[in-house]
């Protein structure tokens, strides 16, 4: 039904991803319908992706740092370990494995961290800013199943605080690799760090 909606190249399936436990999708009918009508009207970029939870760590393991092979991390490990590395108030390294609804249209660029999280809380409650290891591992797997490669111009702004209050943030993929790195919480000029939005489960 998924794909029937949403069409085929906006959801990446268990098959593709190489899955090993099925999911339920946790999200109406009514709720693919209007994510499909939003892709057509709005601009938006929902994709309906299955993912296993893993956290930056695991992906990077995964698929490595070797620009040779695709996909893969740019080879920068301040986030690894270290001073630097350390998070001090960080959300789950992980988030809940199965079908998410992401869209990958990031959206209030040169907006300040706070105000971005005012203007994802005025869409409504369903909404909310995507784990920064979700927005990573769907678009590594998109891209090992389809090649194509989201978040190209762009960085999604994360939830993670390092020691110096840095917010993570992930994304401009290039063939260079996928690019992990931090900013403060209070720049408000920086077009290209934008916010991914995630459907929260329906069931």
């Amino acid at each position: 039904m998924a794909v029937a909606i949403l069409g085929r190249a906006n959801v990446l399936t268990k098959a593709q991803a190489k899955g090993e436990v099925e999911f339920p999708i946790r999200y109406s009918e009514n709720t693919l319908r209007a994510c499909a009508k939003d892709n057509e009207e709005e601009s938006c970029d929902w994709r309906l992706v299955y993912l296993r939870g893993n956290s930056l760590r695991e992906e990077r393991k995964r698929v490595g740092v070797n620009a040779e092979r695709q996909p893969c991390f740019y080879d920068n490990n301040w986030w690894l370990g270290g001073a630097v590395g350390r998070w001090l108030r960080v959300m789950p390294e992980k988030f809940d494995p199965g079908y998410h609804l992401i869209d990958f249209n990031g959206r209030f660029g040169r907006t300040s961290w706070p105000k971005q999280e005012k203007a994802v809380r005025e869409l409504g409650p369903q909404l909310q800013r995507a784990h920064e290891a979700m927005v990573t591992e769907a678009a590594l797997r998109i891209f090992e199943a389809t090649r194509e490669r989201l978040l190209l111009g762009f960085y999604h702004w994360g939830y993670s605080v390092d020691f110096l209050n840095n917010r993570v943030y992930v994304g401009l993929f290039h063939a260079e690799g996928w690019f992990v790195d931090y900013g403060p919480p209070l720049w408000d000029g920086n077009e290209l760090l934008r916010v991914c939005l995630v459907r929260k489960f329906e069931s």
